[in-house]
């Protein structure tokens, strides 16, 4: 999209905004403060020989607006700034950088209704976020976002976007204030493709998706055993979703990769999910239940010239387990969900109105043993079994927070087998307000 257009399109949405008076625009400011306590322990190498504890404050200050040129067109614009305060083991406390976590310009129904465009530095959830949520894998819950331009067009029941999207390594795109020179990923990533959903019936949602991406520049040392030749990758994927009478849905989605690394491998690689689940409405807790399987290919050890290990599309966050990505660091990366299969029973209820009480239970294992550090893996399959109790309350509009713990013990997958476990402890004060203009 190049300058000249992007004019042509800002001047005829000012014009529209002036034509009609109705629909008012409003300036929308907005500021939020996180501050999490994390406790963890043995989840790295799931052994209790190796001191791995760790215990932090984290501090998250975001500060957004969103100014709406007129009718059709909105500029957004936010901070974000996260410091860790370590405190077991111990470490000094430093003020971490202030970064842009979104910065777009929006345009509505410009020239034709239905027409968008997005273009900037942008949130992109798509579906559950299985494949589309997380721009940054590597700076943890700071943010998610993607530099990206979503030209998107609905019809009837029908939505069609076309996305492009770069994410450096390294932030080289808008100032840091405080530049502490943060990775973000391993490598440069670099991605364009096309997300259309349709809903051809009040209790159907269906999506499909094609994508081109590469991953390019890893900044890892060739000799480091995790370094990755540069790759191409295609994804083509469809998700559907079905409301059935009486509380009852059903989710499942499946995608397929195909491409090559600069080693001359052939890469290709698959995912699937699917899962039901029953909420009681009716009931004074409001409680539900649900089961499902998800599961990620794996790279077998024995194939040479060839990778079958599933390469997340933009789907590397803690979406199962905050206290699993961890480990996976070990392996391909932190939130690198590869070579797994997790069967997954879930209830929740709500013993009062503003609480949800959830408990979920993962039967975790790997389509093939990880060929890497004998210290830490072994030759089975069996990745163990995780628990976790989640306790999220909202007090009002303003103040909200949540519990959260994970336990897990680990199967054969890993050479010691040691339990580990990950307690957060969360408040959240947010304030937004709407100014007519």
């Amino acid at each position: 999209m190049n300058r000249a257009l992007l004019s042509f399109m800002l001047a005829a949405a000012l014009w529209q905004g002036a034509a009609s008076a109705q629909n008012e625009p409003k300036l929308e400011i907005g500021f939020e403060q996180r501050v999490r306590n994390e406790n963890w322990n043995n989840i790295f190498d799931w052994n209790d020989k190796t001191d791995d504890q760790r215990n932090q404050i984290r501090w998250r200050t975001r500060l957004w607006t969103t100014i709406p040129v007129s009718r059709h067109v909105d500029v957004a614009v936010g901070l974000v700034q996260e410091t860790n305060q370590i405190i077991v083991a111990r470490a000094p406390w430093k003020l971490d950088e202030i970064v842009f976590e979104r910065a777009y310009v929006d345009f509505k129904d410009v020239f034709v209704k239905g027409l968008s465009l997005r273009v900037g530095r942008q949130d992109l959830i798509r579906g559950e976020g299985t494949m589309m949520l997380e721009g940054n894998a590597w700076d943890g819950s700071r943010s998610i976002y993607m530099n990206a331009a979503v030209l998107g067009y609905a019809f009837g029941k029908t939505k069609v976007e076309l996305i492009g999207i770069d994410d450096p390594a390294r932030d080289r795109f808008l100032p840091r204030i405080h530049d502490q020179h943060r990775l973000l990923t391993e490598w440069d990533e670099q991605a364009i493709g096309a997300y259309v959903t349709h809903k051809p019936r009040k209790d159907t949602d269906l999506e499909a998706y094609y994508f081109l991406k590469k991953e390019v520049h890893d900044t890892r040392a060739a000799t480091n055993a995790q370094f990755q030749p540069d790759r191409h990758l295609n994804y083509v994927g469809a998700r559907g979703v079905r409301r059935f009478g009486d509380g009852w849905s059903a989710n499942g989605e499946a995608a397929i990769q195909r491409g090559h690394d600069h080693a001359a491998r052939e890469i290709t690689g698959w995912a699937a999910n699917g899962y039901f689940k029953k909420i009681y409405a009716k009931a004074r807790t409001q409680p539900y239940v649900m089961g499902g399987y998800w599961a990620f290919s794996g790279d077998d050890p024995n194939t040479k010239g060839k990778v079958e290990g599933w390469d997340p599309l933009f789907g590397r966050w803690p979406k199962w387990s905050e206290l699993y990505i961890y480990s996976q660091f070990r392996e391909q990366g932190v939130a690198y969900w590869t070579n797994t299969g997790m069967t997954q029973l879930e209830a929740a209820f709500k013993p009062w109105k503003p609480i949800l009480w959830r408990f979920t239970w993962y039967h975790m294992d790997a389509f093939h043993p990880f060929a890497g550090s004998q210290a830490i893996f072994a030759a089975g399959t069996r990745r163990g079994e995780m628990l976790q109790s989640r306790f999220d309350f909202t007090v009002n509009s303003n103040w909200s927070g949540h519990v959260l713990y994970e336990y897990h013990a680990p199967g054969d997958f890993y050479r010691a087998q040691d339990a580990g476990y990950f307690l957060r402890f969360e408040m959240i004060y947010r304030i937004r307000h709407l100014f007519p203009i």
